[in-house]
């Protein structure tokens, strides 16, 4: 495990040198698949979009914005928003290490039954590294707090491939407790 672990840092910590940091201003559109496993056996498919983005504020500083809805079996469907702040740093000339936290709402409504609304704060941890000039891997660990004992800690990961210097192509997984979403989608870069 410790060797694996290794491994990941020094594949994100390394880099060609003319690899730049990762830019915190963009915004990007997905396609999202949610599998969630609700116990004994039961497990509820669903899929949708997402919108986010993020803007530098400063030079370490950034705000996000993020919005998912999706679809699930049975007439269930699910909405998140999550909005805050960030700090981010430079680990290498091509790597950022950010955290950031902020306020984070989810709405779940199902034919019949109505709705239910939950809000509270979400926070996490992560890397971001420009591993050549063509191509960008992301690793987070993510807690979402909604109260009433609705949290959740997820690992996710990404990759993106630099089709120009403005737009990317990327694929991204998260794994939590009960939930596994995978995503496929655009970003564009803006303001540098």
């Amino acid at each position: 495990m410790i060797r694996s672990l290794a491994i990941v840092l020094m594949f994100f910590l390394a880099g060609p040198v003319l690899a730049e940091t990762p830019s915190f201003n963009f915004i990007g559109a997905s396609y999202i698949e949610v599998d969630l496993d609700l116990g004994g056996g039961f497990d509820v498919d669903g899929d949708g979009f997402g919108i986010g983005g993020s803007f530098e504020i400063g030079d370490n500083f950034f705000g996000f914005a993020s919005y998912e809805d999706a679809s699930f079996d049975f007439g269930v469907d699910f909405s998140a928003l999550q909005v805050g702040f960030g700090y981010h740093t430079g680990l290498t000339d091509n790597t950022s290490f950010f955290f950031r936290a902020g306020y984070a709402d989810a709405e779940v409504s199902a034919s019949g039954f109505g709705s239910e609304d939950e809000s509270g704060y979400t926070a996490g941890i992560g890397v971001r590294s420009n591993v050549s000039d063509l191509i960008e891997l992301a690793l987070e660990v993510a807690y979402v707090d909604l109260g009433d004992g609705a949290d959740d800690t997820a690992v996710g990961g990404g990759i993106l491939f630099n089709i120009t210097d403005n737009f990317a192509l990327g694929a991204s997984i998260s794994a939590g407790d009960d939930v596994t979403s995978y995503g496929a989608g655009l970003r564009l870069y803006f303001g540098d």
